[in-house]
């Protein structure tokens, strides 16, 4: 018998007593069952699996994508052959080469002492071509080709190259050197080379040559330097350098000039006595060239002459026996020959036995600015440049000439 509780209307508790049996209980209660609810069987393990099994796919996928693209990439450089040399000289060459597959384009170059390298060409191409300047002549180099393919697979070849020898070219020919317009402070200095070559003069008062003008780097075959700043009555050392386009450089030999003094400089240019003397520069037989001003600092006699003169012919003993007996460092005789042939000139030269010098006025061109009407004549110029005394016509002895020069 089960007790059933109810609650009265009051709050008061009820008992009461049933008597049915077991089985209207059990219709009445249906039984509970206690057991917590079964779980599917493999349900959490699935689903970890599950994910498990996608990692794992993932990492397969990976992998095997790892293998094909390790497997599939380009690791190979190109291929380095066909190399040749071509157009080479004594500076410069060009290379070509090929590779099996398109790829850039470079050179590296070593001499032993410098490193360089052409600027790289990242066009891909399978025929390279570099062309290499500035080198040395007679010189070996180590040269790298060096290609590039487009997955950077790099192809480096080494090889030699040595450039030819610089073949000899003569340095420019100086000549016509000529000083002018020279002051107490200045002097023209003005040449020429038998091609476009550079100007520069070294110069001093002695063959040390401690100035030098700046270097004029424009191609002449026309020369002129003006030197500045000199100082007077002061003897002059230069020489004249010239450089062609090669590189070839000629110097001509050391020559002098004299600046005139002050109370020189002052003096008006002419032909008459008491001017200063135009300078001039002539060639010698000898192939030299002399200039007026380079005698400054002594006195000259400047003896315009011709050989088919008769009266030239007969006071050349007299000059000469002049020559031999005051010394250089007080006179100096310049016999210009005017508008005539060397080869006369110096058949007559070797036949009086003359040592003085002889310069050849073959277009008469000095002879017109002295105005030379009478042959000969002859100008007495003094230490500084000054006209002293002028001789038209033939001198008639030795004792003549000397009481001129002792007058002056």
């Amino acid at each position: 018998m089960t007790e059933i509780n109810n609650i009265k209307p009051d709050g008061s508790q009820r008992i009461e007593h049933s008597a049915a049996g077991p089985e209207k209980i059990v219709e009445k209660t249906p039984k509970r069952d206690r057991r917590p609810p079964a779980k599917k069987k493999g349900s959490i393990l699935s689903g970890r699996l599950q994910k498990i099994l996608a990692a794992v796919i993932i990492l397969c996928l990976c992998l095997v994508g790892s293998i094909i693209f390790i497997l599939a990439r380009d690791t190979t450089p190109p291929a380095i052959q066909q190399v040749s040399l071509s157009d080479m000289t004594e500076s410069s060459a060009i290379i070509t080469w090929q590779t099996d597959e398109p790829a850039t384009s470079q050179v590296t170059i070593w001499d032993s002492e410098v490193y360089t390298s052409t600027e790289p060409e990242e066009t891909l191409v399978t025929n390279h071509s570099a062309t290499l300047s500035d080198l040395k002549s007679d010189t070996r180099y180590q040269l790298i080709l060096i290609s590039r393919d487009k997955g950077g697979n790099e192809a480096r070849l080494e090889i030699e190259l040595t450039t030819l020898v610089k073949p000899y070219a003569p340095p420019p020919i100086i000549s016509e050197v000529k000083v002018f317009n020279i002051t107490d402070s200045s002097a023209t200095i003005t040449w020429q080379t038998d091609r476009p070559a550079t100007s520069h003069v070294e110069y001093g008062t002695t063959d040390a040559y401690d100035s030098t003008t700046p270097l004029n780097d424009e191609l002449n075959t026309s020369h002129s330097v003006t030197l500045n700043g000199l100082k007077p009555s002061t003897t002059y050392y230069f020489k004249m350098k010239s450089q062609d386009a090669s590189g070839n450089e000629a110097t001509s030999e050391a020559r002098t000039f004299i600046t005139i003094s002050s109370a020189a400089a002052a003096v008006e240019i002419g032909v008459e006595a008491g001017k200063r003397a135009p300078d001039f520069t002539l060639p010698t037989l000898d192939s030299k060239e002399l200039s007026l001003s380079q005698f400054r600092g002594k006195t000259v006699m400047v003896n315009f002459w011709q050989e088919s003169c008769s009266a030239c012919r007969d006071e050349m003993p007299y000059l000469q026996a002049i020559y031999e007996k005051w010394p250089r460092d007080k006179l100096e005789i310049l016999a210009v020959s005017v508008g005539e042939r060397a080869v006369f000139v110096q058949i007559f030269v070797d036949r009086q036995g003359l040592t003085f010098p002889v310069l050849l006025d073959s277009d008469e061109a000095i002879g017109k600015i002295y105005q030379i009407s009478t042959i000969p004549t002859t100008f007495f110029i003094n230490d500084d440049g000054i006209i002293k005394g002028i001789k038209e016509g033939s001198f008639k002895s030795q004792l003549e000439i000397e009481g001129m020069l002792n007058s002056l």
